[in-house]
């Protein structure tokens, strides 16, 4: 392998080594930042709105709460008081769609008793629940629970609202009499999570032990998991207790995504709820695609920034170096050939060249002299 070739390999690998570790470190710091930043907004985001989830589902289970204490510390338990206490709470509450009292036949002197109040398009209205309540899981789950418990999600009248219903036990004498339910419409709060986009392309959602998903702008509006599938990794970070913040396949959209996962309280199973949680899902790929492409550009920008030194550095051997050498080896070649009056005067700036150039032109002139005084020297006889 000629010098020349074996300067270019070098000069290669002593610039071309440098930039690609630079370009690497500049990527990953970059990613290293995008990440911190996409895991801060992801928290602050699940912190706000598992907090406005507190907000919208408190208040349900506090005023079915209040309407049972007062419903078990009235000693008469009229009926006319019973419905001006729905009408009145209704009225004051109107985050809620509607709240009922349903008694049991035959452990109260209002015998079947089961009014319901609630708000259409902004107007209150009466009904008596015209079916069997009794037979219903909403009552009959809670009375086996005895405490208070959230109904799952359904669709209301008309299949047209998804609603929600905190059921809370009557007690009197002993035993429970009946039940306090407090309907809720999610119509709001799904709208609101449907068009939450974190940097523009995450979602947010909420997702329950059992694989049931609520509000998720890929699903319908209350929704099982795709197919058969579970919930994956999504399982075990549900598992732990408090917030987690996980690089994980999301069990929706299968893509590798940051995703923070947070408890709801107010439906935790400690306040009658099936462990619902909050879940931020950020795709990588799409935070990450900016920096990806940044990091095209400065590569672009390195092979040429790279390109030109080495081409540079190249040219300046090569003047310095390699073409004076095939002159003194021109050179050389003459004197062997018999022609000592050719010389070269580079006057090459690296010291070791111009002492080869000066000791070749040396030996070029006393082999001359020795040629002049004896003719019959000959090339090969030549010291």
């Amino acid at each position: 392998m000629s010098l020349r070739k074996r300067i270019q390999i070098l000069l290669a690998f002593l610039v071309g080594l440098p930039l690609l570790l630079l370009l690497y470190e500049s990527y990953q710091t970059g990613r290293k930042t995008l990440v911190a930043e996409m895991k801060q907004e992801a928290l602050q985001i699940a912190r706000l709105e598992t907090a406005e989830m507190d907000l919208t589902f408190d208040p349900p289970r506090l005023i079915a709460e209040g309407v049972v204490r007062a419903l078990e510390s009235d000693p008469l338990l009229r009926a006319d008081v019973v419905r001006e206490l729905l009408r009145r709470t209704l009225h004051e509450s109107p985050d809620i769609y509607g709240i009922a009292v349903a008694l049991h036949p035959e452990l109260t002197s209002l015998n079947r008793f089961a009014p319901y109040v609630f708000r259409r398009n902004g107007v209150e209205s009466e009904i008596v629940l015209p079916y069997d309540y009794l037979k219903h899981d909403w009552y009959e789950l809670t009375r086996q629970n005895d405490r208070g418990k959230w109904i799952r999600p359904y669709y209301g009248e008309g299949g047209q609202a998804l609603m929600v219903t905190y059921v809370a036990p009557i007690r009197r004498g002993g035993g429970v009499v009946g039940m306090v339910a407090v309907d809720l419409d999610l119509e709001s709060l799904l709208k609101r999570l449907h068009f939450l986009k974190p940097g523009g392309d995450g979602t947010v959602y909420l997702v329950n032990k059992a694989g049931k998903i609520l509000a998720h702008p890929a699903l319908k509006a209350l929704a099982d998991l795709p197919g058969k599938q579970g919930l994956g990794e999504m399982a075990a970070v549900m598992a732990h207790q408090g917030v987690d913040t996980v690089k994980m396949v999301d069990p929706v959209s299968h893509r590798n995504s940051w995703v923070v996962e947070s408890p709801i309280r107010s439906l935790s199973a400690e306040r009658g709820g099936e462990g619902w949680s909050l879940i931020v899902s950020w795709p990588l790929d799409k935070r990450l695609a900016p920096l990806t492409a940044m990091g095209r550009r400065m590569l672009v920008l390195y092979l040429f920034l790279g390109g030109a030194a080495l081409w540079f550095l190249n040219r300046t051997f090569d003047d310095n170096i390699t073409r004076p050498l095939r002159r003194l080896a021109q050179q050389a070649r003459q004197y062997a050939s018999g022609d000592f009056s050719s010389t070269t005067a580079m006057g090459s700036d690296a010291l070791e060249l111009r002492e080869l150039e000066e000791a070749l032109n040396l030996l070029g002139t006393t082999l001359e002299g020795k040629s002049l005084v004896d003719p019959t020297i000959t090339v090969e006889e030549r010291p």
